[in-house]
């Protein structure tokens, strides 16, 4: 309950410091005019770019893999290992969130980048040490289930991608400081890097006819190591990691820095209830391809999943920046304004995605995130129609998630996230055990999890509304 109290407080400060922030693709805070469906748009474009670009990665990586021996294996092989690799990142995903909000206080600042080390350098440490044979013997043979033709890739992948959380929580750090201080196209630029750095990797990983496992692992690191590095690079020569704030902002008087934490102590007691909800949003995916590798169809449900589920996030993903739109504006707009911005954005992408797969050349272009191999196109065909409301409950779960964080009712968030969690769990179980196919058991369990928790937040909401 102690952690929680602090929320409220830390809240207020993401929110006042977003309105303050000198973004020159943001409105101002004294902005004279009516603020429009299409101000929120043309704001939230630019923010969701870096998530799309990002997103792109995983179905290239899918469709080099198509292309080589032992495709199914590969890719189900990359789906459990990158599951992993991601749920030993979700705890340090909010970086992003606590430097823009931390970014206007040199020794608020100075404790995050402390605690950002500290934190990543664990969390790789656990990742490699998972990879270590007794270890992964027990955790992913024996716990996770993984297969005996996929664990020697699985184990390979890992040590490949083992600094991955300390990569990522470095990279979110410095893009925090760059947002605060208005220069949001500087993480365009380096997620466009990234991507292209990645295409070149598999391209000559490819042209070398390397093994999947090394080639998709490597890939990946690289891409997002040039990255890190890139943002970095913009954030000192931007001026984002020394420049102090707007004076006028008066961010570092006592009065409005009296709830900041000022060392990694008090860092960590209001970052925990942030964190805690991605981790077990991401440990409940991990546990989901462990059900699968029990289904009948294990290999195949486990690469169609991957598959298919990189392609819905291409387009789910574009939606995440809603939450930071919201909780920037529900103290100057109304409430059901926001909400129409909300779901005129969650309904263009699942048009989108429902398009990919109804349309008649749906073949062709779902072939063309997966290398056109007609089988895995003909498997995950099912499973994309049934997410393309996925989308749709994305927009919608961060919308509430922002007016949730904003008011600082964080715990109802977290509340959400377990009670979402545990139906998707369940729902995957019972259908394996019912022996339906693995992929599209995976994909009404999302649905019905995603559901669940929207019923959480917005139950809240409309009690205090």
């Amino acid at each position: 309950m102690q952690l929680m109290s602090c929320l409220p407080s830390f809240s207020q400060q993401i929110e006042s410091m977003k309105n303050i922030s000198n973004s020159p693709s943001s409105l101002p805070a004294h902005a004279p005019h009516r603020i429009t469906l299409i101000d929120l748009w043309r704001e939230f474009l630019p923010l969701s770019l870096s998530d799309v670009t990002m997103a792109c990665g995983d179905p290239a990586v899918t469709m080099t893999l198509a292309y080589l021996p032992e495709a199914q294996v590969n890719l189900a092989s990359l789906g459990i290992a990158k599951s992993l690799a991601v749920l030993f990142e979700s705890p340090i995903i909010m970086i992003l969130h606590a430097s823009n909000a931390l970014a206007g206080n040199a020794t608020s600042r100075l404790a995050l980048w402390r605690f950002t080390l500290l934190s990543g350098g664990i969390l790789s440490g656990l990742l490699y040490l998972l990879a270590f044979p007794p270890v992964f013997n027990i955790v992913g043979i024996q716990w996770l289930a993984i297969p005996a033709n996929m664990a020697a890739s699985v184990q390979n992948i890992i040590l490949i991608m083992g600094g991955w959380a300390f990569v990522i929580a470095w990279r979110r750090y410095f893009q925090g400081l760059l947002i605060y201080h208005g220069h949001s196209a500087a993480l365009a630029k380096a997620s466009l890097l990234r991507l292209g750095v990645l295409g070149i990797a598999l391209a000559i990983g490819f042209s070398l006819k390397l093994s999947g496992w090394l080639l998709a692992g490597g890939a990946l690191m690289i891409g997002v190591t040039c990255e890190a590095i890139l943002i970095t690079t913009f954030a000192y020569r931007l001026g984002a990691v020394t420049k102090l704030p707007n004076k006028e902002s008066n961010l570092d008087s006592n009065e409005s820095t009296s709830h900041l934490p000022q060392n990694i102590k008090q860092v960590w007691q209001f970052y925990y209830p942030l964190a805690n909800s991605m981790l077990v949003v991401w440990g409940g995916r991990a546990l989901l391809l462990s059900i699968l590798g029990r289904g009948d169809d294990a290999t195949t449900a486990i690469a169609s999943w991957s598959a298919a589920w990189g392609l819905v996030l291409v387009i789910a993903n574009s939606t995440r920046m809603v939450q930071q739109i919201v909780i920037k504006y529900q103290t100057r707009m109304a409430f059901s304004h926001l909400l129409m911005f909300a779901l005129s954005i969650g309904s263009t992408c699942s048009l989108i995605l429902l398009l990919m797969v109804v349309t008649p050349i749906s073949d062709q272009i779902i072939g063309s995130f997966i290398g056109n191999d007609l089988v895995l196109v003909a498997q995950i065909k099912p499973v994309i129609l049934v997410c393309a409301i996925i989308p749709m409950l994305t927009a919608l779960q961060n919308a509430g998630q922002g007016f949730l964080v904003g008011q600082g009712k964080t715990n109802r968030v977290n509340l959400a996230t377990w009670l979402g969690t545990f139906v998707l769990l369940t729902v995957a179980f019972l259908s394996i055990q019912n022996h339906l196919a693995g992929a599209t058991s995976a994909a009404v369990a999302m649905v019905a999890a995603m559901v669940t928790e929207l019923i959480c937040l917005w139950g809240q909401l409309y009690k205090s509304i």
